[in-house]
This record gives structure tokens, C-alpha cells and sequence, in this order.
């Protein structure tokens, strides 16, 4: 019975996981297409750059020399101070008067990064604002892509448009969070991309949601609940698919960050209402939860050691074989040791977060 069960699992995932890689691929397919097409023909969409900042004074300077730097500028940058207790205002005039791009620094109106943003793109004279943070680096053609992109999906209904974001250094939290990154993509070909990250994120001013589709009782969810709103309003949200458009940020400092950050993540699912993204925590909770009651009945001797160990690698090896895709794509280097640490340690993440979130109330941005 035991056996029927794992093997039932193993081969709904094996279906689920391999829509997504084919997805991908027809995703990437066809962007290249679309580039060959239309790279000399497309216009670039004008953009100003939002960034919600709180105590950020140590890294608006890096963050404002990378923008100067960009093949395309933008047209004005939003520097949103968002309650900051050091001298992050003090600083962004500072830069705003010295900058050769017209910079406008602006108070919060309300508390939490999704005010902050929405204050922000209500200032925007653009049609399109790209929203990022202040400790991201950027390649110098992340403008100019995410321009093309925005300018390729000149319909009327496109809300909004996804970047790339990779957590720098590498390691087992870089290619997690890649194939978080890789599944969003995956879901993106006719427009009803699941998952987007506010860090890369462009929007049009005029469909940007009202507050009240995007769960203002939760400061958290500037990104997913704002795409998932524009989705439900009748909008379609694409995916840059350019490696030019990838911004890197920075990984999680130390596990009770990073279980934090996971919490903020699992306590927003409850709240989806894009059929795909919840469907997918559903299952990918199903599977870890599978996981860890045939490691108990193994425990407690109701089930063989190769019964645990064929659920256990089998789950592994079909995330392998999808995630390596996408980090070959991001172009982030893995050894054989981060994928068997991951492939140990990746059933526990849910009931570990679960229990986190029990002990630690969500501490929102």
C-alpha cells in the first residue's frame, strides 16, 4: 500500500514539475524569437525607477551609481522613505541635488514597503514605473530590457511586467530561490504569471490595484497580491525572460532570517486567489508533508528504508532535473554537494516554517 502511495506521488509530481520545464523552455523559445524579430524595431518604453527604502543610508550611494550607469536612463528615479530611524532621507537629498537624473525624494504616507511603493507610483509622470530595492545590483542593460520587454507587450491589458531576480553568491539559498523564480516563469506565457518579486517589477501607473484588492491589512505582499489584483481585474502579467534584466539581491542573513522570510511567504498563500500559485503551495505542502509521515512510519518502523529512500531521491531527482535548467539560465554555479544538501534538507522547510510561524508572528516589511 505504502508503495502505490509513492509511487502515485512520484508520478504526479514527475507531470507537475514537467509542465513547468516545458513551459520554461516554450517560454524561453519564444522570447528568442520575439528578440530577433523585433529588436530593431521596438521602442523603449520611458521608466521611472520607484525604490522604497528604510534605513538604507549605507547603500543608496551603490544604488544610485548603478542607475547613472545604465545604456538607457530613467526617466526619473522615486527615492520613498518609509519611516526611516537613520539618516536614509538625508542622505537621498543629498544624492537627489547631486545626481545628473532628475530624483524626487518623498516621504511615506503610510507605514510598511507596499505604502511606500504606492506612494511612490502615485508621483510617477511615466506611463510605466519599474519598482526595485535600494541593496540590488543590476547589470547595465536592466533598464533598456526591461524597456524593450514592456514596450514588446504593447497591449492594453498588460499590468505589468516581471524581472528576474537572483540571490548572489550562489549556494543551496540561490538555486532555491532560482526555482521559485523558474516555476514564476513558467507560468507566465499567456499572461498570468503566479509569482513576481517587487525587487524587479515594472507596472502601468494607471492599472496599478486599488488598496483594497491588495489585502491592506497585511504590509506585506507589495508583489504577488498587486499581480495576482491585476490578473483578477481582467490584466496580464508577462515575464522578462532576458538575462539583461536580472537584478541579484542579497541572501538571507542567518537562518532565523531566512525561516522569517519563509513565514512572511507561507502566510501569505492562504490569501491567493490565482488559481495556479495556490494550487502549486497546496501541492508542494502535500509532498513535504508526504515526505516527512513515511520518515515517521520509517522511524516508528512501518514503512522499509527503501520506501523512504525512493520517495525521498525520487522527489529529488525530478527537482533537479527542473532546477538545473534554470540555473544554467540564471548562470549561477552549483556543485553536486548543494544539490545533495538541498535534496536532505528540502522536506523539512514547510513543517519547519509552520512551526516558526507558530513560535513568531510574521514580522512584515
Amino acid at each position: 500500500m505504502i508503495c502505490i502511495v509513492i509511487i502515485s506521488i512520484l508520478i504526479t509530481h514527475t507531470t507537475i514539475v514537467g509542465l513547468w520545464l516545458y513551459h520554461f523552455i516554450r517560454l524561453g523559445a519564444t522570447t528568442e524569437t520575439n528578440h530577433v524579430n523585433t529588436t530593431e524595431k521596438v521602442e523603449i518604453e520611458p521608466l521611472t525607477v520607484v525604490v522604497a527604502c528604510k534605513n538604507e543610508a549605507h547603500r543608496l550611494e551603490g544604488f544610485m551609481r548603478g542607475l547613472a550607469h545604465q545604456t538607457t536612463s530613467a526617466s526619473e528615479i522615486i527615492v520613498v522613505d518609509d519611516n526611516s530611524t537613520d539618516t536614509t532621507l538625508l542622505v537621498a537629498r543629498k544624492l537627489a541635488q547631486q545626481g545628473q537624473i532628475k530624483t524626487s525624494v518623498i516621504v511615506n504616507t503610510g507605514r510598511g514597503k507596499k505604502a511606500a511603493i504606492r506612494t511612490g507610483i502615485q508621483k510617477a509622470n511615466t506611463k510605466w514605473v519599474v519598482t526595485t530595492d535600494a541593496d540590488v545590483h543590476f547589470p547595465e542593460k536592466w533598464l533598456e530590457s526591461m524597456g524593450r520587454c514592456i514596450s514588446r507587450h504593447a497591449d492594453g491589458t498588460v499590468g505589468a511586467i516581471a524581472g528576474p531576480v537572483r540571490i548572489m553568491h550562489g549556494g543551496i539559498e540561490s538555486i532555491d530561490f532560482a526555482a521559485m523564480m523558474g516555476w514564476a516563469a513558467s507560468t507566465s506565457l499567456k499572461g498570468k504569471t503566479a509569482m513576481a518579486s517587487a525587487a524587479n517589477l515594472a507596472f502601468r501607473v494607471d492599472l496599478y490595484p486599488i488598496n483594497e484588492h491588495m489585502h491592506p491589512d497585511i504590509e506585506s505582499g507589495d508583489d504577488v497580491f498587486a499581480v495576482h489584483a491585476l490578473i483578477e481585474n481582467g490584466n496580464k502579467v508577462y515575464w522578462s525572460h532576458d538575462i539583461n534584466s536580472c537584478i541579484e539581491t542579497h541572501p538571507a542573513e542567518g537562518l532565523v532570517h531566512w525561516l522569517r522570510q519563509r513565514v512572511r511567504w507561507g502566510a501569505k498563500a492562504k490569501y491567493y486567489n490565482h488559481n495556479v500559485a495556490l494550487r502549486t503551495s497546496m501541492w508542494v505542502a502535500f509532498v513535504a508533508a508526504s515526505q516527512m509521515f513515511i520518515l515517521l512510519l520509517f522511524v516508528t518502523r512501518f514503512a522499509s528504508l527503501t520506501e523512504i529512500l525512493v520517495l525521498w531521491f525520487g522527489r529529488a531527482a525530478i527537482d533537479i532535473i527542473f532546477t538545473k535548467h534554470i540555473t544554467k539560465w540564471y548562470r549561477i554555479r552549483t556543485t553536486a554537494s548543494d544539490w545533495l544538501i538541498l535534496s536532505i534538507i528540502y522536506p523539512f522547510q514547510v513543517p519547519a516554517v509552520f512551526i516558526f510561524g507558530l513560535i513568531n508572528t510574521p514580522k512584515w516589511k
